[in-house]
C-alpha cells in the first residue's frame, strides 16, 4: 500500500524497543529524519542488534541523544514520538508538553487516570497536536466497518462481541516476556492496557459505555501479577450490549469482531477477512484487504496522519482526550474486577 511522502520533518523517538524501532524505520521510509532519545543504555541485546543492523545495511547509525534538552538545542526536533514502557508514557508526555512538542504517544497514554487531567489541561492550553498510537484504526477492513456503522448500513446495532488473545511468551520471540513490563502491574502491564487497541476500536465505533461489568483477573500460569484474562460486558445508553474477551494466554492468537445489526451481521477476523451476512436473505459477502496490504501499512498510515496534522497545525483523529477516555474505560473495568 502506497503512503504519500510529506515534507521533511525531524522526529525524536523516545524509546528504542520494537515499536520505537518500527517508528524509526517508517519515518525514514516516509522521507523524514529520525533520532532516538535514549537516556540510559538498554541491556536488551535486540536493541544493540538494531543499531548494528542499520549500519550493516549501509545506512548511517541512528542519531542518539541522551537528554531532551540536548536534542532540542542541537537538533531542534519538530515532534516527539513516545515509545517507552507503559508506566513512563505520562511523565514523558508531560516533558514533551512542557517543551511545546507535538506528540505521538504510544498506547496507553498512562497506566491510570492519576495526573492525566493536568496533562490534558497543559496540552490544550498550549494548543499542542497530539495522537495516541491506536494503529488498528488504520486497518482497511476496520475502516470499512466504521463506515458501515456510521451510515447505518447494518441497521440498528444490537450486539457486539470481541475476542482478542495472544500468549505473551510469543509476543516478542527475541526476549523473555517475564523480563519485560508486560506481566506486571507496577510497570503498566496487563492484558487490558496492552490490548487496549480493542477497547479503543469499540469506543471508536460506538462511543463510551454507560456501564461495565467484568470478571477475571490473574488467572493463567504466566509469570507476573497483572490481569491476564478478562471478560467484560458493556451496556450503552441506546440499549446496545457488547462483550469483550481479552487474554494474554491463548494459542493460536485471535482477534475477532462480530456485530449483529437489524439489517446485517458482520464478522471480522483481523488476520483474515470481513464477512457480511444479510439478515433477510442470508446471503454472504466476503471482503478482503486491498492487494499488497501488510501489517506495517497501518503504522505507516498512522505516522503519515500524525505528520500531516503537525504540518497543518490541526488536531489528529486520535487526540490525547480520546486516549484518556480509553484509560477511563480500563479503570472502570479494573474496578469491577476487585
Amino acid at each position: 500500500m502506497e503512503v504519500e511522502q510529506l515534507g521533511n520533518m525531524r522526529l525524536l523517538i523516545q524509546g528504542c524497543g520494537s515499536i520505537g524501532q518500527r517508528h524509526y524505520k517508517n519515518a525514514v521510509l516516509l522521507g523524514h529524519d529520525a533520532a532516538f532519545l535514549r537516556e540510559s543504555e538498554s541491556r536488551r541485546p535486540f536493541v544493540q542488534k538494531f543499531f548494528d543492523e542499520e549500519q550493516q545495511l549501509g545506512r548511517s547509525v541512528p542519531k542518539v541523544f541522551t537528554s531532551m534538552q540536548d536534542a532540542i538545542e542541537s537538533w531542534k526536533p519538530d515532534a516527539l514520538i513516545i515509545a517507552t514502557p507503559n508506566n513512563m508514557h505520562l511523565s514523558n508526555a508531560k516533558l514533551g508538553a512542557s517543551n511545546n512538542l507535538p506528540m505521538l504517544i504510544e498506547k496507553p497514554v498512562a497506566i491510570s487516570e492519576d495526573g492525566l487531567r493536568d496533562l490534558v489541561e497543559e496540552v490544550e492550553s498550549r494548543g499542542i497536536v497530539t495522537m495516541v498510537g491506536y494503529n488498528l484504526r488504520f486497518h482497511p477492513l476496520l475502516q470499512r466497518i466504521k463506515d458501515m456503522v456510521d451510515t447505518k448500513y447494518l441497521g440498528t446495532v444490537l450486539s457486539v462481541d470481541v475476542e482478542v488473545g495472544e500468549n505473551i511468551a510469543d509476543w516478542h520471540p527475541w526476549e523473555d516476556y517475564s523480563e519485560t513490563y508486560a506481566p506486571y502491574i507496577a510497570s503498566g502491564g496487563g492484558s487490558l492496557l496492552c490490548f487496549s487497541h480493542d477497547i479503543d476500536y469499540v469506543y471508536w465505533l460506538f462511543g463510551a459505555p454507560s456501564s461495565v461489568e467484568a470478571v477475571g483477573g490473574k488467572l493463567t500460569p504466566l509469570e507476573g501479577d497483572a490481569e491476564d484474562m478478562v471478560k467484560t460486558l458493556w451496556r450503552f445508553d441506546d440499549g446496545l450490549v457488547a462483550s469483550l474477551h481479552i487474554d494474554y494466554f491463548q494459542r493460536p492468537k485471535v482477534r475477532t469482531l462480530k456485530i449483529i445489526g437489524t439489517n446485517k451481521i458482520i464478522e471480522w477476523d483481523a488476520y483474515g477477512s470481513l464477512i457480511v451476512w444479510d439478515q433477510i436473505t442470508s446471503q454472504k459477502e466476503e471482503i478482503t484487504v486491498p492487494e499488497g496490504f501488510e501489517r506495517n501499512d497501518m503504522f505507516k498510515e498512522e505516522l503519515a496522519h500524525f505528520i500531516r496534522a503537525v504540518e497543518k497545525g490541526t488536531q489528529t483523529n486520535i487526540p490525547l482526550s480520546q486516549g484518556c477516555t480509553v484509560v477511563n474505560i480500563v479503570e472502570r473495568i479494573k474496578g469491577r474486577l476487585k
